[in-house]
């Protein structure tokens, strides 16, 4: 029996759906399975160009260009969504990241900053999650949410709020997760690691893969198709979790032949040809 990502026939909205990256291969990704997609870009070309590649899946695509940071234009721009395409089953939240005017030492932060990271990656996420919710349970329909996190939750270094925020953000998806499970909504975290994106880099950092078992960086396709698991049934008893999409790169070891870093003794390191 063939297994498949099927959600046809629903209508799940993309927050951060555009520029090329995460949230465009999640849009494309959530066509491909059957739904209609609802994407919240700051950028008009961005919307344009997810509802053409959406079009071009065969599936409708309702857009709204807003700051996702600003809670009364998202909430406008989900109630405007709902309204064209009907219930939302389903939602991913992609925006967040660090601009290169966050990155601080933690003993030098730069307070202001820190509030943008958390608007940027926490503060949005809780008001679009509370607004998707609040129709599915006011309809009593069951929905799924994938919220995106990072590795950096973790805790890494120049990346103190944004760690910070991301956390936060894993932490509130599995209260989320307790207190909407008996009403059949479910809320997991794709927490992805270094990923080749417009913003991020395509081809730069390859050293970087060095450091990975897999031995290479993970593209923007690898990360929406493990949230288009979560939103599936597939996963149908899974929720409030994290899944991990690096490379194998939180492991602690790049893999392969490679002695771990605490072997100092020099007669197992000659044993093992190091």
């Amino acid at each position: 029996m063939a297994i498949s990502i099927d959600l046809s026939g629903r209508a799940c909205v993309v927050v951060g759906g555009g520029g090329g990256g995460i949230g465009t291969a999640m849009a494309e990704a959530a066509a491909e399975a059957g739904a209609d997609l609802g994407v919240v870009t700051n950028v008009a070309d961005h919307a344009a160009d997810t509802a053409r590649r959406v079009g071009d899946a065969g599936r409708r695509c309702a857009t709204a260009v807003a700051d996702a940071t600003d809670e009364d234009a998202l909430v406008e721009a989900l109630a405007r969504i709902s309204a064209d395409l009907g219930p939302v089953r389903h939602l991913v939240n992609v925006v967040g990241g660090n601009l290169a005017e966050d990155w601080f030492r933690a003993a030098e932060f730069d307070m202001d900053a820190f509030d943008r990271v958390v608007a940027r990656n926490l503060r949005y996420a809780v008001v679009s999650c509370r607004e998707v919710a609040r129709g599915l349970l006011a309809a009593g329909m069951p929905g799924s949410i994938v919220n995106i996190s990072s590795i950096a939750a973790r805790g890494t270094p120049l990346l103190a709020a944004y760690g910070a925020a991301k956390a936060g953000l894993e932490s509130f998806s599995r209260t989320m997760a307790m207190e909407w499970g008996p009403r059949g909504i479910r809320v997991n975290l794709v927490a992805p690691g270094t990923i080749k994106t417009p913003r991020a880099g395509q081809d730069d950092m390859e050293e970087a893969a060095r450091a990975i078992p897999l031995r290479r960086r993970g593209e923007a396709r690898d990360i929406a198709d493990a949230a288009m698991f979560l939103l599936s049934d597939l996963s149908g008893y899974v929720t409030g979790q994290t899944l991990v999409v690096d490379g194998g790169s939180s492991l602690g070891h790049p893999g392969g032949d490679e002695l771990p870093v605490f072997v100092t003794n020099p007669a197992i390191r000659a044993r093992f040809g190091r």
